[in-house]
């Protein structure tokens, strides 16, 4: 009954993908699936998404003692007892507390259909979450290393009963034609290098890493970028997916200016 599970992979694995069909597959046949993401910008690839907290009423100054503001037989409290599944994309990226705050909940809401379920993980509800440990953590004000680990969902008392489902295939290099394509792979196979902390020499902590050819350095290729990521973007303005469909992230926000 019920079950914790986390998917694993880079980006172009396919998992948006697999969210999509899940939640076709699962509303087709009239049953209901909540699809929830740790951020803005994830939720708009996802059917009928929502961010976390404002899904599951999850306050921002989250502790270990906070709890959903969710009230026993409300409207919200009736949606999650039918659904069939919850779906979490980009999991990592937040605190711990965040999963423990909606485990707590479900486990009260759902202990009233079967009071067993107040000793299951998530009240014995289906969880899915998803995401790639090599991206963003959970971000802690003036955190050490150690502070941000602890912060992760690895280290919560529900990892134990996760299982982890890992995609491994890089869907985004193995479709379509790409004069480039080897350039390509060999720019991901260097992130996954970076990700795992294998690329350059590490010397007492600190390690020295070359930079692909294929990523450039000077504001000609920001210019560069742009127009890739957005090309015709003034005849474009009016229309509804353009902007949905591409985004460009900045490390800091003095580039943004």
């Amino acid at each position: 009954m019920g079950g914790l599970f986390f998917l694993y992979g880079q980006g172009g694995c396919g998992k948006t993908f697999l969210w999509s069909t899940i939640s076709c597959s699962i509303r087709s046949k009239g049953g209901i699936i909540l699809n929830v993401a740790s951020c803005g910008i994830v939720v708009l690839l996802l059917p009928n998404g929502r961010t976390a907290l404002s899904r599951f009423k999850i306050s921002l100054a989250i502790n270990k003692d906070s709890l959903c503001s969710i009230k026993q037989g409300s409207p919200l409290a009736r949606l999650i007892s039918k659904a069939k599944l919850i779906t979490w994309d980009e999991t990592p990226m937040i605190s711990k507390y965040c999963y423990e705050t909606l485990d707590k909940c479900l486990r009260d809401i759902l202990r009233c259909s079967d009071s067993y379920n107040a000793h299951l993980p998530f009240g014995g509800k289906v969880v899915v979450l998803g995401g790639d440990f090599r991206q963003i953590l959970p971000v802690i004000l003036r955190g050490s290393r150690q502070d941000i680990i602890q912060s992760s969902i690895n280290s919560s008392y529900l990892w134990h009963n996760c299982k982890v489902l890992k995609l491994t295939k890089n869907m985004r290099l193995s479709l379509g034609e790409n004069n480039n394509i080897q350039e390509l792979r060999n720019f991901a196979e260097w992130l996954l290098k970076i990700g795992d902390d294998l690329a350059g020499d590490i010397t007492d902590g600190k390690s020295i890493v070359h930079i692909p050819s294929l990523i450039k350095s000077s504001e000609i290729a920001l210019d560069d970028l742009i127009d890739f990521v957005y090309p015709d973007m003034l005849s474009n303005l009016s229309v509804e997916n353009y902007f949905k469909d591409r985004a460009i992230l900045a490390p800091s926000s003095s580039i943004k200016g």
